[in-house]
């Protein structure tokens, strides 16, 4: 595709092989991405909406409500209660196989009712934020929403903005973005308009502004070089798609007493039925009957029901201390963390780093009191 000085396109699209960005000069960058200083054409954005898509990643963790009722019922513990209730039934004992199914609902419904409302919550936290870009197009500048940006547009920032997309910054001044969300470096870093060598790292690379980042401090333009996906942080968010799902320390714990459970029932079950027919000489008809209602009998009907109500307890009170958990097993799997270890202090904490001793060669260890960036303390032997 060629493009004209005023934007428009004369032929067909840009090019979508992967282009890397800061080993380029700005005029490199703007004959790549085929526009000038004056920005793109409405026309033609509309035309690279449909080409490349909005500038959104795509939210994969939501689930359906079917599927957080579906998710209640796959512990091992239910099938067990599921096989019990069919036995119940067989053998005519309907008033166990009601209680049963009354107490998996029950459980069903615990988990269900919590994991619904952190789903609630959690949408209504993202339709918060409503992020928007200033760009320009044709000269003229405006405000959008910067789902709607693509490849091409040039984007203001000032200090306190969130950078709406990966972009190659063409003017700059006294520019400095917080990169802890995609690098970890809880310290702003300086970025300017030079080009550096190709082989940089991207955590080196000081003339790219990346989607999800934050402006610290200054004032730049910079041409939007990548959109959704085709980020630094939609490329993180691919590779996530990949991880299946693993169970909880929980659901592991749960599915290992379902399993001991079903093999306690079933060895007692058939000693029961070789005691009672070589050594009792029960008939057979009342002997089956009586190893059945054992079999049922050995699995605890009301447990899971009473973990379900248990850990519902416990994220009801983590939510009054404004943590939401998704999946509320994960209660149980919060509590049983004993130590984290991390060097990204600037990414999950205040980032703040408090001293309480200091050792200092050839001298004896100092106590150091005091909180967090308050200069408010002593020094003690």
């Amino acid at each position: 595709m060629s493009l004209s000085k005023n934007g428009k396109s004369t032929d067909s699209t840009i090019n979508k092989e992967v282009q890397t960005f800061h080993d380029k000069s700005i005029e490199e960058t703007l004959d790549l991405l085929q526009v000038d200083k004056k920005g793109i054409s409405q026309a033609e954005a509309e035309k690279r909406i449909h080409q490349y898509g909005t500038n959104e990643i795509p939210d994969t963790s939501r689930r359906k409500w079917w599927q957080l009722l579906f998710n209640q019922l796959k512990s091992f513990l239910i099938l067990i209660l599921f096989i019990a209730a069919i036995i119940s039934w067989i053998t005519n004992h309907v008033v166990d196989t009601y209680v049963i199914l009354a107490i998996i609902v029950i459980n069903a419904l615990i988990g269900f009712v919590q994991e619904m409302k952190a789903e609630q919550a959690v949408a209504s936290l993202r339709n918060l934020v409503v992020s928007v870009a200033k760009v320009t197009r044709n000269g003229q500048k405006n405000t959008i929403e910067s789902k709607m940006l693509v490849p091409g547009d040039i984007i203001t920032l000032e200090e306190g903005d969130s950078i709406p997309a990966d972009a190659r910054i063409i003017y700059s001044k006294n520019l400095r973005a917080i990169e802890a969300p995609l690098t970890g470096e809880s310290v702003p870093v300086e970025k300017n308009d030079s080009s550096i060598e190709k082989d940089t790292a991207l955590a080196d690379q000081s003339n790219m502004l990346w989607k999800g980042t934050y402006i610290a401090g200054g004032y730049a333009q910079a041409v939007v070089t990548g959109t959704g996906l085709n980020t630094a942080i939609g490329a993180i968010a691919t590779t996530l798609k990949g991880i299946g799902n693993v169970k909880t320390n929980f659901q592991k714990k749960t599915d290992i007493l379902g399993r001991q459970m079903a093999i306690i029932s079933i060895v007692s079950t058939l000693i029961l039925f070789l005691v009672g027919y070589f050594l009792r000489d029960y008939e057979l008809d009342e002997l089956i009957l009586l190893c059945i209602a054992s079999l049922v009998s050995v699995i605890p009907e009301g447990l899971p029901a009473v973990l379900a109500i248990v850990l519902a307890i416990g994220s009801n009170r983590m939510s009054k201390r404004n943590v939401i958990i998704r999946e509320f097993t994960a209660t149980e799997t919060l509590g049983a963390v004993t130590t984290i270890i991390t060097d990204k202090t600037g990414t999950l904490t205040q980032n703040t780093l408090t001293v309480r001793k200091l050792w200092l060669p050839d001298e004896h260890e100092w106590e150091v009191s005091g909180e967090g960036w308050k200069p408010i303390g002593n020094f003690y032997k």
